[in-house]
């Protein structure tokens, strides 16, 4: 006998790749002819951009340019120089099935480099980076929500869910022209940039999200050779953006990010001749997520009271939205340092942060790493570097169920700042900004499929319209109605029940 299934279906995400692939840096060059010579190298840095995503069949393509940038004292050892070497890499990663209707977190992250100068003017380069990346697609998820046949007997449970109801991923630039100012000189050479960029808040308007927030911009400049000391800038650059998000309302719950894809800072000269002007191209991904409030049915269990039935079971996990959650800590460090101390310093900045959470006790618990790298001239008035890497810790409350829960973090340092506490030591304070969608996970066993074998109905005693049955506390109505067939409905009926559960010892009247 075939039976009619009724199914529901859950719009849901599901994670199609989550992995990383390794990129070798293996590099042999020359300064360009305006380098000074190479007395000393201070520091030596690859930042991979990833600067196009593209996902087409069951492959992501990812492009992006990897710079080189090597800061060094120049033979007098006296002034800090930059040299930069920009190579494009592309990486094609294999999906585990068809990216339709996918969106992709990618990031590069590196893993180490070795730099050395075989003479004063050539660098031999080796290394490698990351490029990891996470594909998630919007799915359609069926569950069977209820089946139609007069002698079936079903059991169901009815969830809290989130739905997902929006997925959109789109790149932007911000643009400025931004100037020199405070009485400082003009610049000859960009010697470093940095950016971070974070959302403030967003508004919700017609399938679209009008997002606003700042970028900033931290700028370290030579003004020249006959101008040793460096000098730093720092630009808020406030922006707006709107970006399509089909399926979004106002009644959902959005989740967006921002990830600096590539900076670029060029020197240009003003009205009057001097280099006053840093023309700024900050190309910006942002990424959205929203989910809705939604109750899903599912038939647990399911048999016949006439024929014998078999069921074929599927283990469904839902999750339900619990919270976007955004925090901020302040870490405090104390860096040291040996030989000639610290007199001042140049310019502070982090290149690597990294979070993980986990939910226990009724508290989240965030634990990360960062490096703080440090230009800063020594008692001796000497440029020198030194970089190290700092654990934090954070923890707030949870009130949700523990047991069931997950987050996905993220982590954003927000400002460095120091202060010189000593001839040889400096206290660091690092402003983090802590964010986490949090999801209650339910998992139940649910029926997918029925079908009921009609050559062998059920051995059914039809001799009195009642059975007597001792139960044992504990048992359940349902197990009981299966073994008669019969139904939980009727055996509570019957008895006056009120719970699915025997509460204690005693006869029942089981109905035939």
């Amino acid at each position: 006998m075939e039976y009619k299934l009724n199914r529901e279906s859950l719009p849901t995400c599901e994670t199609v790749y989550d992995g990383c692939v390794e990129q070798p840096i293996d590099l042999d060059f020359s300064l360009p002819d305006y380098c000074p010579d190479i007395q000393k190298i201070l520091k030596c840095q690859v930042t991979p951009l990833i600067t196009a995503q593209n996902l087409v069949g069951d492959r992501l393509e990812v492009e992006g340019v990897a710079t080189l940038r090597v800061l060094y004292l120049d033979t007098a050892a006296e002034t800090i120089r930059c040299s930069e070497n920009s190579h494009p890499f592309s990486v094609s990663i294999a999906l585990r099935q068809s990216a339709d209707n996918a969106i992709s977190f990618t990031r590069a992250r590196v893993e180490y480099v070795n730099c050395r100068a075989t003479s004063p003017r050539r660098l031999d380069v080796h290394g490698a980076f990351s490029v990891c990346a996470k594909v998630i697609r919007q799915t359609q998820e069926e569950v069977v929500s209820r089946i139609e046949g007069s002698d079936i007997e079903q059991k169901t449970v009815t969830l809290d869910v989130s739905r997902s109801a929006g997925l959109a991923q789109q790149q932007f630039s911000v643009t400025e022209v931004l100037e020199i100012g405070g009485g400082k000189p003009p610049a000859e050479t960009v010697v470093r940039n940095g950016v971070t960029a974070c959302v403030q808040d967003f508004k919700i308007v017609s399938n679209k999200l009008i997002l606003r927030g700042e970028a900033v911009l931290r700028v370290l400049y030579s003004p020249g050779i006959d101008s040793p000391a460096l000098e730093a800038m720092e630009y808020e650059i406030p922006f707006s953006q709107m970006i399509d998000c089909a399926g979004v309302t106002e009644e959902c719950v959005c989740d967006v990010s921002l990830e600096v894809m590539n900076c670029k800072v060029d020197i240009k000269s003003d009205s009057s001749g001097e280099n006053t002007l840093l023309e700024t191209e900050i190309k910006l991904m942002a990424t959205a997520r929203a989910w809705q409030d939604a109750q899903i049915t599912t038939v647990t269990d399911a048999y016949s009271t006439q024929y014998e039935l078999s069921a074929d079971y599927r283990q469904r996990a839902f999750e339900r939205l619990t919270g976007i959650l955004s925090d901020t800590c302040t870490q405090k460090y104390t860096m040291e340092f040996d030989g000639g101390g610290v007199s001042k310093i140049i310019d502070l900045w982090n290149e690597i942060s990294t979070v993980s959470a986990e939910i226990q006790n009724r508290q989240i618990s965030y634990k990360g790493r960062l490096n703080v790298c440090l230009l800063a001239l020594d008692s001796e008035g000497k440029p020198f570097y030194q970089e190290r890497m700092f654990d934090y810790m954070f923890s707030r409350d949870y009130s949700g169920s523990c047991a069931s829960a997950r987050c996905e973090p993220r982590v954003l340092l927000q400002e460095l700042s120091y202060r010189i506490t000593g001839a040889a030591s400096v206290e660091i304070k690092a402003d983090i900004k802590l964010g986490a969608a949090v999801f209650e996970q339910t998992s139940c066993r649910a029926v997918s499929d029925i079908s009921a074998d009609e050559e062998h109905p059920r051995e059914k005693d039809t001799s009195a319209a009642l059975t007597i049955y001792y139960a044992d506390p504990g048992e359940s109505l349902w197990d009981i109605a299966r073994v008669y067939c019969t139904s939980a409905d009727a055996i509570r009926e019957e008895n006056g029940l009120a719970e699915d559960f025997i509460p204690e010892n005693g006869m029942l009247l089981i109905p035939m």
